[in-house]
């Protein structure tokens, strides 16, 4: 294990690649807390503060794809840094606005950069492990979207009752600029530009991948495994990001609570899923000889069972026990479907075949709010809601079965 070790080089790109997708996330989640005071100060309606988060999300997911096609052609670490730089800049611009529209721009250029995050950090750190260790270093990472999602809204909120709305859109953009100069100084793409051995357990596919008189994104998009986990990744987003969404309002209107009650309990029972990415990615690596379907779809059949059973009106101790299953399971897979990308492409196209891959997952994060909504207005319940999620996990494990795993490891489809 001494390859995680922060003194190894290996180890120093995953925990500077790590810090640095944390502050993505502090410059992406200081937007939430910050909208009561947005009203306020430039009367701005719910609508239009809800359109405020679906311009940045539009943004990011039309960007997905040519992000990671970026991270490919340039290296992670240009593509990173890029990304990062363009979101400072979306931060200043919001910082400064005095209407919608600059706040609009704000949002757009935001979600442009973040869009940039996610698909390169994951292919500087394949290029950094080997396949052996590959889902346990993806899991590692992973514990940065939890701790940057925390951070960005605390700090937010504290400059924000402190020093006024315009500050949390200043001082983290102001702390993302040093992280992301210390990256550039220390990290490298690969570790034979740091004079070091690469790694030779994907020689194979990545001289089929040169062969192959296709261009690299029809080889992405053609992929029929790819594919497969695409749309199983999209029913696992489309139940993870809804029951992120809707668990607060859930437990304040089922089990009449405070607003702060349902948030601290919400927060509490999903603290676990901390600990699912690396233990998902270690148990991946170790015990299941590198295959990532077993996992999933046990995930995706505990998930669907766990939300069923919330739907039936369980008293507050079991429905608080099943939602700590639920925030171990909206993790779990998540991690295992993030290395199929690098496991079927090799490290040569992993970032463009993450990028597709998150573009069906932030359609799903576009399409699980409104229509949850509109299941929880029609039925005046969240009975309904939950069983959609329940019938969409299972539909996702169902869909699980039809990943050619077998094609991965041996033959490589193509």
């Amino acid at each position: 294990m001494k390859q995680f070790e922060l003194r190894s080089p290996a180890g120093l790109v995953l925990f500077l690649t790590w810090l640095l997708f944390s502050m993505y996330y502090v410059n992406r989640f200081n937007y939430s807390p910050m909208i009561p005071l947005l009203k306020a100060d430039l009367g701005i309606s719910n609508t239009q503060a809800g359109w405020l988060m679906a311009i940045f999300f539009i943004a990011y997911t039309i960007f997905q794809l040519p992000s990671g096609f970026l991270g490919d052609r340039f290296g992670p670490r240009r593509a990173l840094t890029w990304g990062a730089v363009v979101s400072i800049a979306g931060n200043l611009i919001f910082s400064q606005a005095t209407s919608f529209g600059i706040l609009s721009l704000g949002q757009l250029v935001n979600g442009l950069g973040q869009a940039m995050g996610w698909t390169s950090s994951l292919k500087m750190i394949v290029s950094w492990f080997p396949r052996s260790r590959r889902a346990t270093a993806i899991g590692l990472f992973a514990t940065s979207v939890t701790l940057g999602s925390s951070v960005g809204i605390r700090l937010s909120g504290l400059l924000g009752d402190h020093l006024g709305w315009r500050s949390s859109f200043i001082i983290p953009p102001v702390l993302m600029a040093i992280v992301v100069l210390l990256f550039w100084m220390k990290v490298k793409d690969t570790p034979l530009e740091r004079g070091l051995p690469d790694f030779e357990d994907e020689i194979q596919l990545e001289r089929q991948i040169e062969n192959d008189p296709r261009s690299r994104l029809t080889l992405v998009l053609t992929n029929r495994i790819l594919w497969s986990v695409a749309l199983v990744y999209f029913c696992f987003v489309y139940v993870q990001f809804g029951c992120l969404v809707w668990t607060p309002s859930f437990l304040k209107e089922a089990y009449a609570m405070s607003v702060d009650r349902a948030s601290t309990i919400t927060a509490l029972v999903l603290l676990p899923g901390v600990f699912a990415s690396p233990l998902a990615g270690f148990l991946s690596d170790h015990y299941f000889g590198g295959k990532r379907k077993p996992l999933i779809l046990i995930g995706m059949l505990i998930l669907a069972l766990s939300t069923f059973l919330l739907s039936r009106k369980v008293n507050i101790v079991p429905a608080a026990g099943l939602l700590a299953v639920v925030g171990l399971m909206i993790i779990m897979p998540d991690v295992l479907l993030a290395a199929y990308p690098s496991d079927i492409l090799s490290r040569k196209l992993s970032a463009t075949g993450m990028g597709f891959l998150t573009t069906f997952t932030s359609i799903a994060g576009i399409i699980t709010t409104p229509l949850s909504g509109k299941i929880i207005d029609l039925f005046n319940s969240y009975t309904a809601v939950y069983l959609s999620f329940a019938v969409v996990a299972l539909a996702g494990a169902l869909l699980t079965l039809h990943i050619q795993e077998n094609s991965v490891y041996n033959g490589r489809q193509m």
